[in-house]
């Protein structure tokens, strides 16, 4: 097998902007090498267990192309995720190079990079129609290596300056630009942060630029010119409803990407630290018993996408497929649980309208009627009984099968999060189960109450609710739509941007 080397730009913020190619490239990849800046969700699409390494101050160029080399002569995919572009303003040229004098295939995928982001989310296009010559000049400055651009010459070289600038050498580019030529009054526009919820956009002038309060970014965007001034119709990042609010996700790992992508198509910045992990039952001998014996049961109710997705693969397991479920009926807690049942190629024979244990109870029993089948129910290891009790009441034989259990992550990653609350660094936690906020305030223990005191509590439902009020915690949003959809419509009516929105445009 012949390896090879593939160059990627991650783009310079928002990991959704990376291209098909890009994502193609990084699910292949077998080697990674990768710029510590890229945001951590591009790296979540390499493959679990691939080797990845951070490229530091320690590696030249050269090595890092001598790395790559070493890794597809060995046969293997190797990679190198740049932020931003590989070959703008990086070390990509000199890395592909080392990388080609060693005779290995090499292709280059580009990113969408910093000059391109600020004209599509913070709404300062480096060209405008109306220009009859546009003309832009695009630098990178770096920490150290101030002195080095011929200033001279570049302060006045066009109308319209790009600058991809360390934010602790923007005061001295400032400096330097007006020291050679480039009026102090001169518009001027800082975007720190491009593309992601916590973009910042400062509107000054040049002049100014040395007295603004140091960005929190390690990398910023400096606009020189009488174009630098952002577009009011295009900034559309920082209306969305969400714009700028981080917040909690405490998912376990496995489902918390589908959270985090509908928060961030709001705006959100979502924070992802798993409260809970999902596990095997005690005893699986119960879920492979009743699995192997579907055909005696009239109902299957399933009351979560991890009771379905266990099931599921446990009938694998044994070389069933779906035609396993042809003597029974299929019941649904809600619509996340029907849509994990509609991806097996089956359909729900029932989903009550109200979304929890009472709803599912009554529903059922609606539908069986007078014929009492005998009913399995696969769900979590510790559950509420309200289902199999009413059910039972009625007369029916239930079958309560633990699919899975729940049990707390790492302790280091709960250690982290809790300084996260207390620096006050989010905005909102979400709970969607009892499950998530059990295992949250075990972790904080007696610290729960207090470092959740000053955000935003946001729970799925009234289960989940009376579950963190037991706990002593204040409970701000319940979802009057039990999905996670409807969590983060709430959560957005709770800030109603329309009255307490986040500006981030500063004119100073």
């Amino acid at each position: 097998m012949t390896g090879k080397v593939t160059f990627v730009g991650a783009g310079s913020g928002d990991p959704r902007l990376l291209t098909l190619r890009a994502a193609d490239v990084l699910e292949d990849a077998d080697f990674v090498l990768f710029d510590p800046a890229v945001h951590p969700d591009v790296l979540g699409r390499v493959r679990e267990g691939t080797p990845r390494h951070p490229v530091n101050a320690q590696l030249t160029p050269e090595r890092v192309g001598q790395m790559l080399a070493a890794e597809a002569k060995e046969g293997r995919h190797a990679v190198r995720l740049t932020w931003g572009d590989p070959l703008l303003f990086g070390t990509g040229d000199v890395e592909g190079v080392a990388v080609a004098r060693h005779g290995v295939p090499l292709e280059i995928v580009p990113g969408i990079g910093p000059l391109i982001a600020v004209g599509a989310f913070a709404g300062v296009p480096l060209t405008r129609t109306s220009d009859a010559s546009p003309s832009v000049a695009a630098v990178s400055v770096t920490r150290g290596h101030e002195t080095l651009h011929d200033w001279d010459k570049l302060a006045t070289a066009t109308d319209t300056l790009a600058i991809v600038c360390d934010a602790e050498s923007v005061a001295e580019t400032a400096r330097s630009l007006v020291f050679y030529g480039r009026k102090p009054g001169e518009q001027a526009t800082l975007i720190e942060n491009v593309s992601l919820p916590t973009q910042r956009i400062r509107e000054t002038t040049l002049g100014e630029v040395p007295l603004l309060p140091p960005a929190k970014a390690a990398r910023v965007v400096l606009v020189v010119g009488e174009r630098a001034s952002t577009m009011s119709e295009l900034s559309w990042l920082e209306k969305l409803p969400l714009f700028g609010k981080r917040v909690l996700v405490t998912r376990a790992p496995e489902q918390a990407g589908r959270t985090a992508l509908l928060l961030r198509e709001r705006g959100a910045d979502p924070v992802v630290v798993p409260t809970i992990e999902i596990h095997p039952p005690t005893d699986p001998a119960p879920l492979a018993e009743a699995a192997g014996a579907l055909g005696r049961y009239g109902w299957v109710a399933l009351t979560s996408a991890n009771g379905v997705e266990r099931l599921w693969a446990e009938l694998r397991r044994q070389g069933k497929d779906a035609r396993a479920f042809a003597g029974a009926k299929i019941a649904a807690i809600g619509p996340g649980t029907a849509a994990a049942i509609e991806s097996l190629g089956l359909t729900p024979d029932l989903v009550p309208k109200v979304y929890k244990g009472e709803g599912l109870a009554e529903e059922l029993l609606a539908a069986v009627g007078d014929a009492k089948p005998r009913v399995l129910i696969a769900r979590a290891e510790v559950a509420r009984d309200v289902v199999p009790d009413a059910l039972r009441a009625a007369g029916c034989e239930v079958d309560v099968v633990p699919a899975y259990r729940t049990g707390a992550p790492p302790k280091p990653l709960l250690s982290a999060l809790a300084a996260l609350l207390e620096a006050q660094e989010i905005d909102v936690v979400t709970f969607t189960s009892s499950s998530t906020v059990e295992h949250l305030c075990d972790a904080l223990e007696d610290r729960a109450r207090a470092l959740l005191a000053n955000t935003c509590v946001a729970s799925i439902g009234p289960v989940t609710t009376e579950t963190a009020r037991r706990r002593g915690l204040r409970v701000d949003v319940t979802a009057s739509e039990h999905t996670i959809p409807g969590l983060v419509a709430a959560v957005e009516a709770y800030f109603d941007l329309s009255t307490t929105g986040t500006r981030t445009v500063v004119r100073v």
